[in-house]
């Protein structure tokens, strides 16, 4: 009997290998051969999977950012903060130092590459619309063309110190980052 295949968690279990990989050797460093040995399989079923490492790539980064909105979302739904919710991309613990590794990679490529240039463009314009929706409903601000600004300006705030934490974790451990974008929402809105 044949043996049945989830396709839905394959490819997705083979995206994460792939994320996991851009995050410890960048995207130059990450090959479909060695994504397909941690995933236990040969390279054409990779293959059967994407159309091409583009296509793979293109689905690590989708994936790690779709996770980040879910975990925003769930942090507002459960009644936290405005800190607490937009601390939620920080690089806080492993998972987000790995997705920030991961951004940081593409951002570079999308800076040569028209579909990772769209791609960036509209994952960045979906960040202002998460944290807008954050900062409404958080009651801090009401609906308007400032509390967007806003909005642009603390995900502009969160992504910087992201950046630092990444290249310099000594100095920007979880604390401090929190402590900054603390900061920047008190100084942004006044109550």
């Amino acid at each position: 009997m044949p043996k049945i295949v989830d396709h839905d968690a394959r490819r997705a279990a083979v995206a994460e290998i792939a994320a996991r990989l851009i995050a410890r050797d960048g995207i130059e460093g990450t090959k479909v051969r060695e994504i397909a040995r941690l995933a236990q399989c040969s390279t054409s079923i990779v293959s059967h999977y994407f159309k091409n490492k583009h296509d793979l790539l293109l689905s690590a980064y989708r994936m790690r950012m779709e996770r980040t909105v879910a975990r925003v979302e769930e942090t507002s739904r459960q009644g936290n903060g405005l800190l607490e919710v937009l601390a939620a991309v920080l690089p806080l613990d492993e998972e987000r130092v790995e997705s920030w590794r991961i951004w940081l990679a593409f951002w570079g490529l999308a800076t040569a590459d028209e579909a990772f240039l769209r791609e960036q463009r509209q994952r960045s314009r979906e960040s202002v619309d998460l944290f807008h929706r954050a900062i409404l409903a958080s009651g801090a601000m009401v609906e308007g063309e400032h509390s967007r600004l806003v909005a642009q300006t603390l995900l502009s705030s969160a992504a910087g110190i992201a950046t630092q934490a990444i290249y310099d974790p000594e100095s920007w451990p979880p604390e401090r980052q929190i402590e900054i974008l603390r900061l920047q929402i008190e100084t942004l809105i006044s109550r």
